[in-house]
């Protein structure tokens, strides 16, 4: 299932609900990924300190994974288009 983010405090409850899902206290996730049980509390609650790396350590060992998907809003890329040439006596 897809959880979009837009904010960093959305992130905040994926990790948590990933980790209660998967049956992990903060504790095993700790020893999963090399860090202490209080560097997990701090992580979730404020991942927008935490680096990318870590993020995504966390999210291999929850099984999850990071994704980056363009907005259905966002315009495509802009083409390079060449000039139409002027009709015939609009010079």
């Amino acid at each position: 299932m897809d959880y979009p983010l837009k904010t960093l405090t959305q992130l905040r409850p994926q990790l948590t609900a990933l980790r209660k899902k998967r049956g992990l206290t903060q504790a095993q996730l700790g020893a999963a990924i090399g860090v202490t049980q209080a560097r997990i509390v701090e992580i979730e609650a404020n991942p927008g300190v935490v680096s990318l790396q870590q993020i995504l350590q966390i999210l291999h060992a929850l099984d999850a994974e990071l994704v980056i998907r363009e907005s259905s809003s966002t315009p495509g890329p802009v083409a390079a288009s060449t000039p139409a040439p002027p009709k015939r006596g609009q010079w």
